[in-house]
């Protein structure tokens, strides 16, 4: 297991490189072409995702066969018991994302930033990567995981990997804390006593270890403070909505490469704004590069941009990194095979339930069963919910699964229910104003609704004005330059903006295609209102699987629909079952290149962030 684990370690840093590597432009031709069946799938019946809360408990289901798969990475205690486990393997890559503590930055004192800063130096990160991940982690401290090629990670002249005590000490001495009563902790600059809670999941005990790990910070440098185990979705609500706290865990996992939407949710403009800026923090230096990031039509525009609001952003330690782990996925491969394993959500994603088939009597048929780490909290899928667990289930039904374009399971970004798409400038085309950027883009002429109609351009224009317009709808920001959309044919789309923007393809080709003749008799500002129940409801959808079935806090199924349009052809005769070994670690040089240069063709959509309890 030393072996293993060490060349994972070397892994993890080749993956580093090569992420550097990739802001390069001698790297613009690395996409290769899409295998001829690369959307086809799922060959599967049905998939359950049975609701499993403890760690321990997951993977003693899928030692008993009673699962095929485990929703999230397992912890690094679980690896040896997984890898000598029969029927079991594994598959890993690294995190495009991390563990983390948003900081109430307008809460006093924590809106003090050597406070932050205090805090920041004082926590232990190597002792959580040896400690907790046993060397599958590395240390991170920028908004900006380091696989991302726009990441500063490890170009600035300090870090808070490791535990400073001292000089968070020092800060707080510069600041004004002391211990006014000598009761052993400090008091606040004003003179008055506080204390900070630490929030983690109850349902984790990697949250929890990292939520003590950073309490414990915060007590060596003299400040009262205790971590308390708290509902994932109730402390997930206060965050979407600006409510009361002081520090809470969750982790993150970004949907590409993207950068605009992760570095703009620290916008001063959001800090009042649901689902947006949960750390409430204003900063005008870091505020007055935002125009430069959105709007610059290059990449070395966006590129300084973002390194200049990552060296603000870090010094300021609005939110805290505490990790940027290694997915290890475990599955069975004795019933199913085919699982791939995605640069951006690993072996338990999309494009495993896309993909995998029958060992045996297949390729067609069979239940594929998930341990699922939460139940899913809610069936809205406009957006009401950026719950990992949540997204799991609904990309099968309706998010990302209708799409102008989507991420491949190569991390690739190819064309979905578009099948062509020109951008065009006034120097292209002199009927586009100066200083606009028009969208035509031909739809596939296939593709329906779970309710049997049409999913048409007229639903893509519907779509796109409806987030954009929506109050409170995470996916609204990104569209706030988008001008009109709208369709002069039935399978014609024409989306234009009010300037050119290195971004304008991403912030819209990703966005859910929903049904207009659904959602047109939902008022606009009631939209994260809506609360179906998938199955005693009206409930349509545009996925390759709908819900079947479903008892809330136990299990959730979903049924291959046989009219979703990328569907195999199951009447054709078979006569060999393939059998494919398990994948292997991920290779991220290409998804990485494909993430960070040339034209927007080549770079990755979906800005959107999945927060999970670890």
């Amino acid at each position: 297991m030393t072996t293993t684990r060490a060349k994972r370690t070397i892994a993890i840093t080749l993956v580093l490189a090569f992420s550097l590597m990739a802001i390069s432009p001698i790297f613009a031709a690395a996409q290769p072409p899409p295998a001829s069946d690369w959307k086809v799938g799922p060959y599967i019946d049905k998939i359950v995702f049975d609701v499993i809360q403890q760690d321990d408990q997951r993977i003693l289901a899928l030692q008993n066969n009673e699962i095929d798969i485990i929703d999230s990475f397992i912890e690094p205690d679980f690896v040896p018991v997984v890898e000598a486990t029969e029927n079991v393997a594994t598959a890993s890559n690294i995190r495009n994302g991390y563990g983390l503590v948003d900081i109430n930055t307008a809460k006093y004192p924590m809106n003090i930033t050597n406070f932050r800063r205090a805090v920041a130096f004082a926590l232990d990160k190597q002792a959580i990567q040896q400690d907790i991940f046993e060397g599958l982690s590395n240390a991170h401290d920028s908004l900006v995981p380091a696989t991302n090629p726009f990441s500063i990670e490890g170009q600035l002249p300090y870090t808070y990997y490791e535990r400073n005590v001292d000089e968070g000490n020092r800060l707080l001495d510069l600041e004004g804390f002391v211990d006014v009563d000598l009761d052993g902790w400090r008091e606040a600059p004003n003179g008055e006593p506080f204390d900070i809670l630490v929030e983690a999941s109850t349902t984790s005990n990697v949250a929890q270890e990292v939520g003590t790990f950073v309490a414990s910070a915060l007590t060596d440098i003299g400040v009262n403070a205790r971590m308390e185990p708290t509902d994932f979705y109730e402390y997930l609500n206060r965050l979407y909505f600006h409510l009361d706290f002081d520090m809470v865990f969750y982790a993150n996992t970004w949907g590409s490469y993207d950068i605009d939407q992760m570095m703009q949710n620290y916008w001063g403009d959001y800090v009042d704004e649901p689902y947006q800026n949960s750390v409430n923090w204003v900063n005008a230096t870091y505020d007055s590069w935002m125009d430069q990031l959105l709007y610059g039509e290059t990449f070395e525009e966006v590129y300084e941009a973002a390194i200049e609001m990552q060296k603000i952003w870090v010094w300021s330690v609005p939110m805290l990194v505490c990790y940027e782990n290694q997915y290890i996925f475990a599955f069975r491969d004795d019933t199913f095979t085919g699982h791939v394993n995605d640069p951006l959500s690993g072996a338990a994603g999309f494009w495993t339930n896309m993909k995998v088939q029958r060992t045996e009597g297949g390729p067609f048929g069979g239940t594929f069963r998930w341990g699922q780490s939460i139940d899913i909290n809610t069936f809205n899928y406009l957006g009401s919910s950026s719950s990992g667990y949540t997204q799991d289930v609904l990309e099968n039904i309706a998010w990302g699964a209708a799409a102008l374009q989507i991420v491949d399971g190569e991390g690739y970004w190819r064309n979905w229910f578009a099948e062509e798409i020109i951008s065009e400038t006034h120097a292209d085309n002199p009927a586009v104003p100066e200083g606009y950027n028009r969208f035509t883009i031909n739809m596939i002429q296939n593709a329906t609704h779970s309710d049997g109609m049409p999913v048409t351009a007229e639903d893509a224009a519907f779509s796109l004005n409806f987030f954009r317009d929506a109050p409170g709808n995470f996916l609204a920001p990104p569209l706030a330059r988008m001008t009109a959309a709208y369709a002069p044919t039935t399978y014609s789309l024409v989306v234009e903006f009010d300037t050119v923007s290195y971004w304008n393809l991403h912030n819209f080709a990703n966005i859910p295609i929903i049904p207009k003749h659904f959602f047109e008799n939902i008022p606009i500002e009631e939209w994260n209102l809506w609360q179906p129940d998938p199955v005693a409801d009206e409930y349509i959808t545009q996925g390759p699987f709908y819900v079947s079935d479903r008892v809330e806090g136990e299990f959730t199924e979903l049924t291959y629909n046989p009219d979703w349009v990328f569907a195999p052809d199951r009447t054709a005769p078979t006569t060999t079952t393939t059998t494919t070994p398990p994948p292997p670690p991920a290779d991220f040089t290409m998804a990485i290149v494909a993430g960070a240069v040339g034209a927007a063709v080549v770079i990755m959509v979906g800005g959107y962030v999945l927060m999970r309890q670890r």
